[in-house]
């Protein structure tokens, strides 16, 4: 009897092991699978998007092979597992009912992923949550940002309401120019058009001289534009003003409320 109970056990115990072994190779594989997929989609420079879709079909397997490996254990020392297969149903809904902040979460993420709203390393803001950030991850519960000065934000999914994606679509640097009234415009226009042209040689394409914007008692104010993105904004604000304040500079042109010509140049910084 001994040795007939110790077989049932044995065989089983052997069992056990084999199936758990084969779960965690299968996840193992699956894991590996997906990895190198996101791997050769980064190479490409495909959407980030998809990088979020196979971390979180990742989990999904995980989660799907243990369950499974589970019922396959329980099921070896004949245990019934209808009655649990049907109980993580009735759980489910349960967990639905009481964990609806839950729900809203998962189903905002579904969305959120489908949509391709945001991604990975774009920079967003959340109007109703008076949030900016760049897009550290994009999960199925929650969506996490690094904060104007650094600082992680983690936000779950619901309550993002509202969308700005600031690295989609096109943006524009527009730089004022206030010159004294005294100045000849055309002198102005030509040392402005040249600012730009040079601005243009060094990749600001697109950069235009608007012309006079607006009137005031002690300057006319010129304008100086040209077409970017979130990513090169800031660098092609500074060359533009460097390049408008060396060609004022080198026609002598009086920026307003500066001294009058014949005396110093007006070369204090353009503003915006």
């Amino acid at each position: 009897m001994k040795h007939i109970l110790g077989n049932y056990w044995t065989g089983h115990l052997v069992e056990t092991v084999l199936i758990l072994v084969s779960a965690a190779l299968t996840v193992r594989f699956f894991q590996a699978l997906l990895s190198r997929a996101e791997k050769r989609d980064t190479r490409r420079g495909l959407p980030p998007r998809r990088a979020t879709i196979y971390r979180l079909m990742a989990s999904i397997m995980r989660y799907v092979v243990d369950f499974i490996a589970i019922v396959m254990i329980l099921s070896g020392f004949h245990i019934q597992t209808a009655s649990i297969v049907a109980s993580a149903g009735i759980l489910g809904l349960a967990v639905s009912f009481g964990a609806q902040g839950l729900v809203q979460d998962v189903v905002t993420g579904i969305f959120l992923l489908y949509e391709d709203q945001f991604a990975v390393g774009e920079q967003v803001t959340f109007p109703n949550l008076t949030l900016s950030g760049t897009v550290r991850e994009v999960g199925i519960r929650i969506t996490r940002l690094a904060g104007t000065t650094g600082e992680l934000v983690i936000v779950p999914n619901r309550l993002i309401l509202e969308v700005q994606n600031h690295s989609r679509g096109t943006s524009s640097v527009s730089i004022l120019v206030p010159i004294s009234p005294e100045e000849d415009p055309e002198r102005v226009n030509k040392s402005l058009e040249r600012a730009v042209t040079a601005a243009q040689a060094d990749g600001v394409s697109g950069a235009t001289v608007t012309g006079v914007t607006a009137f005031a008692s002690a300057q006319i104010s010129w304008t100086v534009s040209a077409p970017a993105t979130v990513d090169n904004q800031g660098a092609y604000d500074r060359l533009l003003r460097k390049k408008i304040t060396q060609a004022l500079y080198e026609d002598g042109i009086t920026l307003a409320g500066m001294a009058q010509k014949g005396t110093a140049h007006g070369t204090a910084p353009v503003s915006s």
